[in-house]
């Protein structure tokens, strides 16, 4: 065992109540933690060597931490909002092909085919390209949605 030496600080009460604190945190005594402070501010272990840490290393670590605690609270997000998700858009399918079943008996094909161009050039304006327009006609994409367009009721 080394032989210890007495070394004293003075601080304002504010520094010390906050290393007080971080001591306890860290489950030492002031002493110990000042130690450990310089130790790690001048990159020493306690043979006087190079300290194995080096604080960008706990930063990167910190960081390192964060991520992967990110990473962890989205895939765990994901995974508890998909049920939810995928009943909401299986409650709106539903409501589409029932809109669509009842409006398969009041209009004729050729004005459901008209409706269905429509809205896909409404959703290629929000959405991209998925329809272009010549002069006052348009030409869609294959789509599956050719095959409700000609069936009749």
């Amino acid at each position: 065992m080394t032989e210890r030496t007495r070394l004293q600080i003075y601080a304002t009460e504010d520094l010390e109540a906050e290393i007080e604190k971080h001591a306890e945190l860290a489950d030492l005594s002031k002493s110990e933690y000042c130690v450990r402070v310089l130790k790690n501010h001048h990159h020493m272990d306690i043979g006087g060597g190079r300290a194995q840490y080096a604080p960008d290393e706990d930063i990167a670590a910190t960081i390192d931490n964060a991520v992967t605690d990110l990473i962890t609270a989205i895939d765990d997000l994901q995974t508890d909002a998909t049920p939810d998700l995928e009943h909401l858009q299986s409650l709106r399918t539903m409501y589409v092909i029932a809109l669509w079943e009842l409006c398969k008996q009041e209009y004729s094909p050729a004005e459901r085919e008209d409706a269905i161009k429509r809205a896909a050039l409404q959703m290629g304006d929000t959405q991209g390209d998925t329809a272009s327009s010549e002069d006052d006609g348009s030409t869609l994409q294959p789509s599956e949605l050719a095959g409700l367009v000609s069936s009749d009721p």
